[in-house]
């Protein structure tokens, strides 16, 4: 009882009285709406000037430099004291991730493994000055460099002496190029630069959204089969192609089979301890002492140490015939124009990876964004990866994009700004000036298992299906549809597919919005879907529909039928009794709101007069309103107006219902006078609300019912 009365005493209550607005123009003249002033036509050629001095005047703010380099914003803000530590340990951890990641996914790029390095130098630099998230390590990433490397192997001729890049590096032989390796690669980079530059200056940094994350989760799942599949032939000292064009993976499968009897017991059992160990590590110790200290212990590095130590002083190129990565240059690289001329031959391959390489690193960003609380600019991501590659690919840099695992890493470990990529780039730069040589000796055996075993992260992803199987079972076929893709056909054309995948459970999700009859919620104002809430009935002679969506050409005629479906119960049932007054059918009719308006339960039924049967003479409840509640409708194009208008007529002429718009908002109502709309439907039809529109037509003299226990007038 105490409880009760608590709960009483905590109990809001509304209590609003107004007067009804009767239309629409009667709420805006009340509430003294104001128009927005007419755009002034004085000309284009002043226009021009007008935009043009804006523009300038714009470019000598200090917002203006703030946008374009961020540095200046969040530099201005740095506190030594507080962050420089974290920066610093992210860095030096980072640049150790670096080492084994840029040497081994280059070599799924074709080029020789020091240019994974300068990726992890150079463009990090410039996206350190441009960029506005503040934790993502930009860099290689297994699914850009593979896909690079689809492109090198297509317009590169391994018959021309490469000095970047060892005999392991060959493709096949494609007489019609005459290109190295490297210079494709560059190529590529400078293509992907312009692409992502291009689409920052047109403000396409919204394209990010097509590759949904769903999508993004099948495409890298089904690309790092891909990388396992290509690295196969190292890891098994196997001699087999490259292959090119779609089904590629299957071939390479089935070369890999044929190939197997030649297999390279070293190598294999080189490239098993190596998994084993890190695998050991990275499952169950890492697990452990990640508890206790927070500095990871680099194992992929000392793998690498003790490998190349291994090879070199065990001669195992000698005695095992274990292949090993040689030649590896010291010092930065001399800067060079990548080959304009293959520009034209490669600009269409290079969409894709424009595309991926962005819509990725701009997936990591949003999430540091959203959990370290900081904004983050699409169209100036697009600028500054744009600007990084640019640079980049005169430096013999392959297409860089944020890695998912070092990002996490850089976050997790305490950096806090882009200044931990300056000290990683710092640590890099002794390597590549000094101790780049010392890996010369480093077995590809051990090198692509590092590849392979950092690969899980992308594997684990099959777990996105199966919870996407529960939640959204159109989101799965999505996923499935570009896994398989990818994996069946081509890396570029299961992105495309998936794209398409997507953009048409879009077009179906659009096409046939939510849609509900609505009911009224008795001692409120509120009208809900009478589907979900059985205390909600009907408001007799009233049918009140609600459309979650936009009306547009694809989906017009589905409105209209989803429409006339809501009205047709009303149209079939029917009730007669053996006595036929006026008032008893009334009297039946008003028993009949009871229970739920416009159908007629069984049982309820029974409740009636005992002589009540169906029968199609006497109208139950008879519909001369429909009120579309347009408050979850967001846009109307011609051919929805044009359905609009031959709804209106059509229930009208035919069937003697009044089409009332309620809650339009001020764009819709707009749009609708742009399309001319309103020369054939009066604007004393439209009203702010439902229960404006309700109340009127109860109010009329054509339409009452006295005492309506479904009056929306709250007691």
């Amino acid at each position: 009882m105490a409880s009760n009365l608590s709960d009483e005493k905590h109990i809001l209550l509304l209590k609003i009285e107004r007067k009804v607005f009767q239309h629409q123009e009667q709420f805006d003249d009340n509430f003294q709406k104001t128009e927005t002033p007419p755009v002034k036509n004085s000309g284009k050629l002043h226009q021009f000037k007008t935009s043009c001095f804006d523009h300038y005047t714009a470019m000598l703010s200090r917002d203006f430099w703030d946008g374009l380099f961020p540095i200046i914003n969040w530099m201005s803000k740095y506190s030594w004291k507080e962050q420089f530590l974290g920066d610093f340990m992210a860095g030096c951890t980072v640049a150790i991730m670096h080492i084994p990641q840029g040497m081994g996914y280059a070599l799924l790029g074709g080029v020789s493994p020091i240019v994974g390095l300068y990726m992890a130098f150079f463009p990090v630099l410039v996206y350190v000055c441009l960029g506005t998230s503040h934790h993502i390590s930009l860099g290689t990433f297994a699914v850009t460099t593979l896909m690079t490397g689809k492109i090198v192997d297509q317009y590169s001729n391994p018959e021309i002496a490469n000095v970047s890049s060892g005999p392991l590096l060959k493709t096949e032989n494609i007489s019609s190029n005459h290109f190295t390796s490297l210079e494709v690669a560059t190529a590529v980079c400078l293509m992907v630069g312009l692409w992502q530059i291009l689409m920052g200056i047109l403000r396409l940094g919204v394209l990010g959204i097509i590759l949904s994350d769903h999508l993004v989760s099948g495409f890298t799942t089904a690309a790092a089969i891909h990388v396992v599949v290509s690295q196969t032939k190292n890891l098994l000292g196997l001699k087999i192609p490259r292959f090119n064009g779609p089904f590629r993976l299957i071939r390479s499968v089935i070369a890999i089979f044929g190939a197997l009897p030649s297999a390279n017991p070293a190598e294999v059992i080189t490239s098993c301890i190596a998994i084993t160990v890190m695998a050991v590590h990275n499952d169950w110790f890492k697990p452990w002492y990640g508890k206790k200290i927070k500095f990871p212990i680099p194992t992929e590095l000392f793998i690498l140490v003790i490998g190349t130590i291994a090879s070199h002083f065990g001669d195992l190129t000698s005695n095992y015939d274990i292949k090993t990565l040689n030649h590896i240059p010291t010092g930065f690289p001399e800067p060079r124009v990548p080959p304009y001329e293959l520009l034209p031959r490669i600009m269409i391959d290079t969409i894709a990876v424009a595309i991926v390489a962005y819509a990725v690193s701009l997936s990591m960003a949003k999430i540091f964004a959203r959990k370290r609380g900081y904004e983050i600019s699409n169209n100036q991501e697009l600028l500054a990866q744009g600007t990084a590659n640019i640079v980049g690919s005169f430096f013999s840099c392959m297409p860089v994009s944020a890695s998912l695992s070092r990002s996490m890493l850089q976050e997790s470990v305490g950096g806090e700004t882009q200044l931990a990529s300056v000290v990683s780039c710092f640590f890099l730069l002794i390597i590549l000036l000094w101790i780049g040589p010392f890996f010369e000796s480093l077995p590809l055996a051990v090198l692509s298992s590092v590849i392979v075993v950092a690969l899980k992260g992308m594997f684990v992803q099959f777990r996105d299906f199966t919870s996407t199987l529960k939640s959204s079972p159109l989101d799965s076929a999505v996923w499935m549809a570009t896994f398989l893709a990818v994996v069946i056909v081509d890396i570029d054309i299961g992105l495309g597919l998936g794209i398409v995948a997507s953009i048409s459970v879009l077009i179906y999700r659009g096409h046939r919005p939510y849609a509900a009859t609505l009911g009224h919620l008795h001692g409120t104002e509120m009208h809900v879907d009478i589907k979900y809430f059985p205390s909600a009935v009907e408001v007799p002679g009233i049918k009140i529909f609600r459309w979650a969506g936009a009306i547009h050409f694809s989906n017009a005629e589905t409105f209209r039928h989803v429409v006339e479906s809501h009205l047709d119960p009303y149209k079939s049932a029917t009730l007669t009794s053996g006595i036929a007054s006026a008032a008893e059918k009334e009297s039946l009719s008003i028993q009949a709101a009871h229970v739920k308006y416009g159908t007629l339960d069984p049982l309820a039924s029974t409740s009636l007069n005992s002589g009540a049967i169906l029968t199609p003479d006497v109208s139950v409840v008879i519909i001369e309103y429909l009120i579309l509640d347009c408050s979850a409708m967001s846009y109307v194009d011609l051919s929805g107006t044009k359905v609009l208008s031959s709804l209106h007529n059509d229930l009208m002429n035919n069937r003697g219902i009044t089409l009332i718009l309620a809650n339009c908002s001020e764009p819709l109502i707009k749009q609708l006078d742009r399309c001319n709309y309103f020369q054939t439907f009066p604007k004393s039809q439209i009203y702010p609300s439902i229960m404006d529109a309700v109340m009127t037509i109860e109010s009329s003299n054509q339409f009452a019912f006295e005492g309506s226990i479904n009056s929306p007038i709250v007691p």
